[in-house]
């Protein structure tokens, strides 16, 4: 009987533990050398569920459209380091143009964005960009727990040389951007997260960010409004212990919260591999093979197999 009545408290503490909540510390956003394979579903048709405590939420049929590398890097082996000199984490993507470098502090209270630095192509003039927040763009605080909320009012503000037309119908000497930014976040639920990586336990943070953003041009020596817009958005993020970045974003329409489009993780971070590139375009045959294997591969690229 004593042994029964072990059991059965056994049984009891471990369905507890299965459905407790978790929290969010520093220790779980990715190390640096760390790289990051997300997809982009731009026509996500998921539903985000309920908010609360020990909900089940099931992203199993988001797509992959698209998909993005991000590396989790030393700021100091990076390009626009010297802009940013409280940063120690720097996320570098891949964009049009060249390489976009994220600079973030990764502190016991909270992950924030310092800014951006990017080479950006307008019209095929290479220009290169350092965007700054200020302050700094909080993503999460720490530690995160349910119900845990915070508010975040940032500007963002880039301003670069030009010298082309960037598309307003005269050349511009250069450019200036500014978006204001009212930022709410809520960790509104826990519970579980299917996505197509696998099923955690999650915690889900929903964020609605108000920018008001405006671009302006210089001609000929004055500066001219080009652009003004007021713009709402909404995302539901779900995040795990141990992943080390969110497990999947889905942006909803303000109103009713009908997806529009998603990020997700497509596999669980690695650390310590470099970024890859699949560069070898070559027909191998046949196959199966016994004794001999043919590589054919096209005359204008370099190729190697090792």
């Amino acid at each position: 009987m004593k042994k029964q009545l072990l059991f059965i408290s056994s049984g009891i503490l471990l369905a507890f533990t299965a459905n407790a909540q978790i929290t969010i510390t520093t220790a779980d956003i990715a190390a640096i050398n760390t790289t990051i394979r997300q997809a982009n579903d731009t026509m996500a048709t998921v539903a985000i569920g309920n908010t609360g405590t020990n909900q089940t939420w099931n992203l199993s049929g988001l797509n992959t459209h698209t998909e993005d590398t991000m590396y989790f890097l030393s700021p100091a082996s990076t390009p626009g380091t010297s802009n940013f000199p409280s940063a120690n984490l720097a996320i570098k993507m891949k964009q049009q143009g060249g390489d976009a470098y994220v600079y973030a502090n990764n502190s016991a209270s909270s992950l924030s964005f310092l800014g951006t630095h990017a080479n950006i192509d307008f019209n095929g003039t290479p220009v290169t960009v350092n965007q700054f927040n200020t302050p700094s763009e909080i993503l999460t605080n720490f530690p995160a727990t349910y119900n845990t909320t915070f508010n975040n009012n940032y500007t963002q503000f880039a301003q670069f040389y030009l010298g082309v037309d960037p598309g307003i119908g005269v050349p511009a000497d250069s450019i200036r951007l500014k978006s204001v930014i009212t930022k709410t976040s809520t960790v509104d639920g826990w519970g579980s997260v299917t996505t197509p990586l696998g099923t955690f336990p999650a915690l889900r943070v929903v964020t609605i960010k108000i920018n008001a953003d405006t671009l302006d041009a210089q001609i000929f020596g004055f500066w001219n409004n080009v652009q003004a817009t007021l713009d709402t958005t909404k995302t539901f993020t779900w995040w795990s212990n141990g992943v080390g970045f969110p497990l999947a974003e889905v942006t909803v329409d303000y109103y009713s919260d009908i997806a529009i489009s998603a990020t997700w993780l497509k596999v669980t971070p690695s650390v310590g591999i470099n970024e890859y590139s699949n560069t070898l375009d070559a027909n191998i045959y046949p196959n199966p093979a016994q004794n001999v294997v043919y590589f054919s591969t096209t005359a204008d690229k370099e190729n190697s197999v090792m």
